[in-house]
């Protein structure tokens, strides 16, 4: 047999064990069937491939080359179908895809059959048989190639896609159809040109490429199940050749291959094998400890050294640190990584048993799966699991999940740390640095270890609670204290500011001349304040220029002063724009500062001068502060300090406002206290005229009265006589006139006695003759004089007795009857239909009287003002032209000289009104004659 038949046969046994043994470990999976089906097509195409060039009979080897061509075209849709799957390509037009595949696949099968096909079997190179092509044979290789491409065409972009160890399990795989179709696509040169097959030497190795993919990459997740196997694959063929060697050297020793020497070698090599199988099993041990980094472990050493660290540390960073470094060391895993929560319950890295960052980054669906569980994880196992779960299943979509994220992030084996049901700490493993799996010692050891380290990290999450609150105890005390002395700070501060402002505000209090209290308060920037001085500035009536009002007066301030041509109050700035920054300030009302003091004062000052004068006195900032006055600038004062403008303080510039509005208010205070003195001066001119002229016009009226009365009596008594007939009867005609005459006469007497009386009370001569009265007969005799001007008008008068008498009163009875008299005859007057009803109530200490009409009624504005002299309510000329606006104003002052009160009520124009007033009843004592008399008696 040459070489070339045997490369097929070692292919064909190597695929058919792979596809078996995936099968029998994965068979549940879908991934791991169609892998399984793809190695078995495999090793039948490599099976035929060996019979068509190891047959000599030609029947048997043209059978093999049948099985060779269908198995050679379902091979390359089958492993497109496991590309297909491992790349996740699983919607509608993947899978017409794999139905265009089959379907072309099983044409081709069925075609295989035919000398379209296959012409039959020839002599190449040195094979005695070789395939024959038919007409439609090109289609087969074309198809090969076609499904090739596809296949590594996904495998390259699906590569790049996805990331982690299902990245390298596609690479393994993309190695895998490299190898496998660019060995076996040699097969079909010999059909169509003169190149040997020589890639079929090359196919074999796809089975390594795919194997070393399983176990280093879990491809398939049979990882555990190789490792193993081929650990005890070498462990067996190892005893066994010892084995053998020792029969074939220890019979040779004893003498040759009679039957007794057998015996004896076998019992000699048993008992070899026996007594040693121990100790080589150790030696292999130790021989892969030095190989792959692992010697025996000490768990009681590792958790008694563990123990150390915990109960030492109480910092959590340290704890966790020097615990991941341990095991990391003593367990010998290329890393150990803590995780535990922050205050959200995000789980973060908080140690590392390496300096490098592990990159792990725990997401919520890896933590809420081991938070479910609580109990350490084996990656590995995980994996072994899934091989025996449904894929449709929920579990094994949140196990695969799961175990996809701990793969990605290449973590081995996850322990919670668990506390009262809580976990408090996760602890990442990464692989073994001899590359063996984890085992139950290893679970065992680190179950022992987990309580001791969930009792640690509450330990140092108390150590840390305490030391985050003396810390924030500490720094809250500090900040109290920083806050109490600045709090100090400002209130000192403040108070130096009120003290100065008070002091500042009781010196000017003390003139009302205005330019003194100008003066004190520029003296008072380098008294009170501390600065060096001031200007205070003043806009002209005309508002043409600002001119110094007062400058700061100090023998250092007139020292550098006297160093000006001329007086400082003598220069005069213009209100120009950017004529300096004193006039700037007082056009746009805004603070301004410098440290140049001629930019404040020249022009129109001399430059040199003010330079001169700032170097003096030490000036190194200059602030300008406008002076308001009801919203108006009226001027500016400017500061001089000693410091620079960093070091001015926000108080300074409330203590330089504060300062210019207390010039503001002065200026406006005396200027409304001179205004209100001027005007004083012209009210009490005024005044006194008014009262000569009062008392001119009072003695008028009294001498025109006393003139005017007696003709008047004359004429109405002669009227009087004519109406009764003493003078004989009249005319008809001229008795009308007669008596239209009488009571015009009568109304100018009453007119006369109304400004008799209101002489006399203003002059102080109103005398009343009070008795004991009954308002009532006063009361009808009013209404029988006034009862015929209310029919006239169609009006009805009604006085609404009580049943019993009212009480009596202490008044003078005619003053009183002009008192009712006055209020009805109004009511008549200003009712112009409707009624009048006149009612008298009374109790233990007050009668009231009260006249109520329906007329035109009174604005409720216009009710308080009726009882002052000559005030008439609004629309009643209208009504009633005459009327001298004295009636109400006689009857209040008449009311008031009985104790009494007097006042009307409306509800508004149209509406009518009321009006009463009380007296106090008789209580029946004895009564003076006169007013003036019971004043005495009352001494």
């Amino acid at each position: 047999m040459n070489a070339f038949p045997l490369s097929s046969l070692i292919t064909a046994i190597l695929s058919l064990a792979l596809s078996l043994f995936v099968y029998w470990r994965g068979g549940k999976s879908i991934l791991n069937r169609l892998w399984a089906r793809t190695s078995l097509t495999i090793s039948f195409w490599s099976f035929g491939l060996f019979g068509v060039t190891f047959f000599s009979d030609y029947n048997y080897a043209y059978f093999s080359q049948t099985i060779l061509d269908i198995a050679g075209v379902f091979l390359a849709v089958f492993f497109v179908h496991f590309v297909f799957k491992l790349v996740e390509k699983n919607n509608k037009f993947y899978r017409f895809l794999l139905y265009i595949f089959y379907s072309v696949a099983t044409l081709l099968a069925i075609l295989s059959f035919t000398k379209y096909f296959k012409v039959g079997l020839k002599p190449v190179f040195e094979f005695r048989y070789w395939i024959d092509p038919g007409p439609i044979y090109i289609i087969f290789p074309i198809f090969f190639l076609i499904l090739a491409v596809v296949s590594i065409t996904l495998l390259i972009i699906a590569r790049a896609s996805f990331s982690g160890i299902k990245s390298q399990q596609i690479k393994y795989v993309l190695y895998t159809a490299f190898i496998g179709f660019g060995g076996g696509v040699f097969n079909f040169l010999p059909q169509f040109s003169h190149i040997y097959p020589i890639g079929n030497y090359l196919v074999g190795f796809y089975a390594f490429a795919i194997t070393y993919a399983m176990i280093k990459y879990r491809l398939m997740n049979i990882r555990l199940i190789i490792t193993r196997s081929i650990l005890y694959a070498i462990l067996v063929g190892a005893v066994a050749a010892f084995f053998a060697l020792s029969v074939v050297v220890v019979g040779e020793l004893i003498g040759g291959n009679t039957q007794t020497s057998k015996i004896i070698t076998y019992i000699a090599t048993s008992f070899i094998v026996v007594v040693f199988l121990e100790p080589v099993k150790r030696t292999w041990a130790k021989l892969t400890d030095k190989i792959f980094y692992k010697d025996k472990i000490d768990y009681q050493e590792v958790l008694r050294e563990v123990g150390n660290v915990v109960a030492r540390e109480i910092d959590l960073y340290k704890l966790l640190k020097g615990t991941s470094q341990l095991l990391a060391e003593r367990l010998k895993i290329k890393q150990v990584s803590s995780f535990v929560p922050n205050v959200q319950g995000k789980f973060h890295l908080l140690a590392s048993s390496t300096q490098k960052e592990s990159g792990i980054v725990l997401s919520d669906e890896l933590v809420n799966y081991i938070q479910t569980n609580k109990k350490i994880l084996i990656i590995d196992e995980l994996i072994r699991d899934l091989g025996d779960l449904d894929e449709k299943s929920e579990h094994y979509k949140n196990l695969n999940s799961f175990v996809s994220n701990a793969e990605n992030n290449k973590i081995e084996m996850i322990v919670p740390i668990v506390e009262s049901k809580n976990l408090t700490a996760i602890l990442i493993f990464n692989a073994k640095q001899s590359g063996d799996l984890y085992e139950q010692d290893d679970i065992n050891f680190l179950e022992v270890l987990g309580p001791q380290i969930a009792t640690s990290i509450e330990k140092s999450k108390l150590y840390e609670e305490v030391e985050r609150f003396n810390k924030e105890l500490q720094q809250k005390v500090e900040d109290r204290t920083k806050s109490l002395k600045e709090v100090n700070f400002a209130l000192e501060e403040r108070n130096k500011f009120l003290t100065t402002i008070q002091v500042v505000t009781n010196m000017i209090s003390r003139t009302l001349d205005l330019k003194k209290v100008n003066q004190m308060i520029a003296d008072s920037l380098a008294t009170e304040v501390g600065y060096i001085g001031g200007m205070l500035s003043f806009v002209d009536e005309g508002h043409k220029y600002l001119k110094v009002g007062a400058i700061t007066n100090n023998e250092q301030a007139r020292d550098a002063f006297r160093i000006l041509s001329k007086e400082p109050r003598d220069y005069k700035s213009l209100l120009e724009e950017n004529y300096n920054i004193g006039v700037q300030t007082f056009l746009t009302g805004k603070i301004n500062f410098s440290d140049q003091l001629a930019k404040f004062l020249s022009p129109p000052v001399d430059k040199t001068e003010i330079e001169q004068i700032q170097k003096k006195l030490g000036i190194k900032t200059i602030v300008g502060v406008p002076v308001f006055s009801e919203a108006k600038i009226i001027g500016v004062i400017e500061f001089y300090l000693a410091v620079t403008r960093e070091k001015i303080s926000s108080l300074d510039i409330e203590i330089m406002t504060a300062l210019a509005n207390q010039v503001g208010i002065v200026s406006r205070n005396l200027k409304l206290y001179n205004t209100l003195q001027h005007a004083n001066a012209e009210l009490q001119d005024a005044n006194t005229r008014l009262r000569e002229l009062d008392k001119a016009k009072s003695e008028f009226l009294s001498i025109a009265s006393h003139q005017l009365r007696t003709p008047i009596s004359a004429i109405k008594g002669y009227l009087s006589m004519m109406i009764d007939g003493d003078f004989g009867k009249l005319p008809d005609n001229i008795s009308d006139v007669v008596k239209n005459i009488f009571e015009s006469a009568a109304r100018l007497a009453r007119l006369i006695n109304i400004f008799l009386n209101v002489s006399r009370i203003e002059s102080g001569r109103l005398k009343l003759e009070k008795r004991p009265m009954q308002i009532d007969e006063l009361i009808d005799s009013v209404i029988v004089e006034l009862i015929n001007q209310a029919k006239q008008k169609g009006v009805t008068l009604e006085y609404k007795k009580n049943k019993k008498a009212p009480p009596l009163i202490l008044a003078d009875a005619d003053k009183l009857r002009e008192v009712v008299l006055n209020l009805i005859d109004n009511a008549i007057k200003y009712t112009p239909k409707g009624s009048i009803v006149v009612t008298v109530k009374a109790d233990d200490k007050l009668l009231n009287f009260k006249v109520t009409d329906t007329g035109i009624g009174i604005k409720k504005e216009e009710v308080g003002s009726l009882f002052r002299k000559f005030v008439r309510g609004s629309g009643v000329a209208q009504v009633h032209t005459s009327g001298s606006g004295l009636g109400l104003f006689i009857a209040q002052k008449i009311i008031k000289e009985h104790d009494g009160q007097v006042w009307a009520e409306s509800e508004g124009s149209g509406k009518g009104s009321v009006f009463q007033f009380t007296l106090p009843v008789y209580n029946g004592h004895d009564v003076p004659a006169y007013k003036e008399d019971a004043k005495e008696t009352g001494k």
